[in-house]
């Protein structure tokens, strides 16, 4: 798939920019597909400057698109990916400036589960500019490391590149173990 996008992206100076932020703000909308497959090649093509911009607003805008679904579509959708009891608990819990803080808290260390945790917003009753700010502070410690290590990496050449996504891929499985794991472990306790 790498491969296969790398052509694509490589193709057109003005089209291919718009490209990449349409295909990298649907990994978010559809949780499957692993937003680091459409990153690497979006390094190789524009640089990593350039891709981490172009990635940023990509994943913004499926973020949004993933708060407005989950707004406009409730719990029956979000409930396929998020444990809903829970989720009330947690907002009932705290106060408008604490969500704010909270989901910033949250994006910080589960990029794996970005794509989950916009749904989940989307149900509850922050304000769509709350969200995107903090998202967007949120997630742009995580994805600048991304982007400029990969972008090193892969200028030291193409087997360091490799390195570089073998370790980040092991990462986001531990992370995403770990987090469902603590995600599962506060359900039985209550939360």
């Amino acid at each position: 798939m790498e491969h296969f996008l790398t052509q694509i992206f490589s193709g057109n100076t003005i089209v291919s920019p718009i490209l990449f932020i349409i295909i990298r703000s649907l990994a978010i909308v559809f949780p499957p597909i692993p937003g680091i497959s459409i990153d690497i090649p979006g390094i190789l093509v524009f640089g990593w400057l350039l891709a981490f911009i172009y990635a940023e607003i990509g994943i913004m805008l499926g973020a949004m698109i993933a708060f407005w679904i989950a707004r406009k579509f409730r719990e029956p959708l979000v409930k396929k990916f998020i444990p809903l009891q829970k989720l009330h608990r947690w907002e009932n819990k705290l106060s408008e400036n604490q969500k704010f803080w909270a989901l910033v808290a949250i994006r910080l260390p589960t990029n794996p589960l970005f794509d989950y945790i916009s749904y989940a917003a989307g149900l509850t009753r922050i304000s769509p500019v709350k969200f995107f700010f903090s998202t967007l502070i949120g997630n742009i410690p995580s994805v600048f490391l991304v982007f400029y290590f990969g972008g090193f990496f892969f200028g030291q050449g193409i087997y360091y590149g490799i390195a570089f996504v073998t370790a980040l891929i092991i990462l986001v499985i531990i992370l995403r173990k770990n987090i469902f794991g603590l995600f599962k472990n506060k359900e039985k306790t209550k939360f």
